[in-house]
């Protein structure tokens, strides 16, 4: 991944409100309305475990897809954060 899709610091600072404004709409919709923020928020956290070191930041975003019911697992069994 280059330099050029890095996410600012910033991004990562607030990262809890944008999963939160993600999910909360979706919360109580059909499957096919949380399907695209699930995949969104899986791709999400494909790419903090590739940029940010911050274990908080991949566990907030974990939980978006599971708290829509999403139960399948994003990254390595045996990588970084693992255990999240």
């Amino acid at each position: 991944m280059g330099d050029e899709s890095a996410k600012p610091p910033e991004f990562w600072d607030a990262l809890a409100e944008h999963v939160t404004a993600k999910v909360e709409p979706v919360l109580r919709q059909h499957a096919h309305v949380r399907q695209p923020v699930i995949v969104y928020l899986r791709d999400l956290e494909v790419l903090a475990r590739q940029e940010c070191d911050r274990r908080e930041v991949i566990q907030i975003i974990a939980s978006g897809p599971r708290i829509l019911g999403d139960r399948e697992q994003v990254g390595r069994p045996d990588g970084p954060f693992s255990r999240t």
